[in-house]
């Protein structure tokens, strides 16, 4: 048996995974070939075809325009991808879209499109991430090329936007903390407030 010191601090229990540091937004949707630069050019191009008409990725994707979007790609960037790495960055990309607008749907979550950060109390993140974890992957960062995805994906929902959305306009010279309009998730209440 051991020499255990009675007047030692116990050892530190380990924290939950949502409590520590999540990896920086890259690790959820890039790797070593699929670059950040290679996922803005594909995202455009679905984007050009949802603006076509072709949209029907909110479910299935429109092989047409997957094929497009690839062979686009793959010329552009000298790849020989297949088709099915399309199908999984689109699923991805679904998969990114979906986790974005459920957490701004939430009340007590705000996004600042200007600035491109998410602001949420820790409570409320802990939270999230419990019930998602994919939600780390906007921890640092909102999600670049909104209303694209949106076009791609929302099938009709072109509301609005999400009610977390903060933006930031200064028409008057202000400066921009003088005219932040932010979107309450109350449903029942008068959701647009002008801070001063």
């Amino acid at each position: 048996m051991e020499n255990q010191n009675p007047n030692a601090a116990p050892p530190a229990a380990p924290q939950p995974p949502f409590l520590s540091p999540p990896p920086p937004q890259s690790y959820y949707f890039y790797n070593r070939r699929w670059t950040k630069q290679h996922d803005h050019f594909f995202i455009q191009e679905l984007y050009y075809e949802a603006l076509k008409g072709q949209r029907q990725f909110s479910r299935t994707p429109n092989m047409h325009s997957l094929n497009y979007g690839r062979r686009l790609v793959n010329a552009v960037f000298n790849f020989n991808f297949k088709y099915i790495v399309f199908k999984c960055r689109l699923d991805r990309l679904r998969l990114g879209y979906m986790t974005f607008r459920t957490m701004l749907d939430t009340p007590g979550v705000v996004w600042n499109r200007q600035a491109n950060i998410v602001v949420v109390e820790d409570n409320l993140w802990n939270n999230l991430v419990m019930n998602n974890e994919f939600v780390n992957a906007y921890r640092y960062r909102g999600k670049s090329m909104w209303k694209e995805l949106r076009a791609i994906f929302s099938a009709g929902d072109e509301d609005e936007g999400p009610q977390g959305v903060v933006d930031i306009s200064s028409d008057d010279g202000g400066s921009e903390a003088e005219n932040v309009i932010e979107i309450e998730g109350d449903e029942g209440s008068d959701r647009s407030n002008v801070s001063d």
